[in-house]
């Protein structure tokens, strides 16, 4: 090729030596690309780099070289960093909780600040990790491993885009041991016992600023439906005569939709709610657009339920279907669990159960013993 398409190497007139590369895009655009150099042959190194990088990469490759995370933190909040959009109940777009990722981001820039992209290491990612694990939260509290993966999570996807626009050849995070663990997470295995659930609904009925809870905690307890199910559920998606409840795949976690059967008391609290309200089907059910943290952890004080959270009601729900004999796999039609694995984290063993396994064995024992006995009767007769 002619010396303007593969570049050269010069000195200018202080004395500095440079490769220099001249692009034509598509366009008919010319521009040129130069990198400093210490001496001549450092000049024809980088040289050499740069042609291997438009051979391999095109021009993009050369515009990728200078980029920061700064650039790319932009490049993902505009593109990427919205909320979920949705076609037919598909998310074709967007993020279902935006303003998690906006919190991790804009530590990710406090950090990462200018550092170019491709200087950008595993152990830097490493280092990040163990500063924030020993970075006490808003509440006083150590950050847990479940938290940390939470915003790890958001941070190898935002690397992930920049591969996909070539801005990076590979996300740090492939280059050593795994960062975020699911197995090394503190699994919570706290289920509300029949007492303390009698103690807490009266706890909630005897503050009438509280009796939207109610509501809340019997869907999630019998229906072992997530918050933000719940607290997304309009009034057309429930079918009182039928007693169902669809739960639409834009409110799920797992992007698939279900339907759940209504017990007795979570149909009687429904009708009891529509008929006080609007009776609008557009309108959510409980008209809370945020959280019911403040005023749950009040009214499980209040009944002296200890260290008991929401999320913990469908701990509680999934153990109880077990325990009442329904099979695994129907349980997950009614969780909306896609596997078994996910399943099992939420399914509590009580004492009982072990000994009920022995017991279990016990009579497989028995039963061979029994067997074997038989057959050797009648091999002496």
């Amino acid at each position: 090729m002619s010396r303007g398409k593969r570049g050269y190497v010069f000195r200018d007139k202080g004395g500095k030596w440079y490769a220099r590369v001249t692009l034509t895009n598509a366009r008919g655009n010319r521009r040129n690309v130069k990198r400093r150099a210490k001496d001549k042959r450092e000049a024809k190194k980088l040289l050499r780099e740069l042609v291997r990088q438009l051979d391999n990469d095109g021009e993009r490759a050369i515009d990728s070289a200078s980029r920061t995370f700064a650039d790319l933190a932009n490049f993902y909040e505009e593109t990427y960093l919205h909320p979920a959009e949705y076609v037919s109940e598909r998310k074709v777009s967007g993020l279902r909780a935006p303003e998690r990722a906006k919190l991790a981001l804009k530590l990710f820039r406090l950090h990462f600040g200018n550092m170019n992209l491709k200087n950008l290491t595993y152990g830097d990612i490493y280092t990040y990790r163990n500063m924030r694990l020993k970075t006490i939260t808003q509440y006083g509290t150590p950050r847990t491993i479940a938290a940390m993966n939470r915003e790890l999570g958001v941070l190898r996807r935002i690397l992930n885009v920049g591969v996909q626009q070539a801005w990076i050849p590979r996300n740090p995070f492939n280059a050593g041991s795994s960062l975020i663990s699911a197995a090394d997470e503190n699994k919570r295995d706290r289920v509300l016992t029949r007492e303390e659930e009698v103690r807490l609904l009266a706890a909630i009925d005897a503050e009438p600023k509280r009796h939207h809870l109610r509501g809340i905690l019997l869907l999630a307890l019998d229906c072992a439906l997530r918050r933000g199910e719940i607290l997304k559920l309009r009034w057309s998606d429930v079918d009182l005569d039928q007693r169902t409840i669809t739960i639409r795949s834009m409110n799920c976690k797992t992007a698939r939709s279900r339907v759940m059967a209504m017990t007795n008391r979570v149909s009687d609290e429904l009708t009891r709610l529509w008929f006080h309200s609007r009776q609008e089907k557009s309108e959510t059910i409980f008209g809370i657009n945020a959280t019911v943290r403040t005023s749950f952890s009040t009214a499980c004080r209040d009944a002296n339920v200890k260290d008991f959270h929401l999320h913990d009601c469908r701990h509680t729900a999934i153990t109880r279907m077990i325990r009442s004999g329904l099979p695994p796999v129907e349980v997950m039609r009614v969780s909306g669990h896609t596997t078994l694995s996910c399943l099992f984290r939420y399914a509590n063993l009580d004492s009982d159960s072990v000994f009920r396994a022995a017991a279990a064995l016990d009579a497989y024992h028995a039963r061979t013993a029994d067997a074997q006995t038989l057959d050797a009767l009648e091999l002496v007769i």
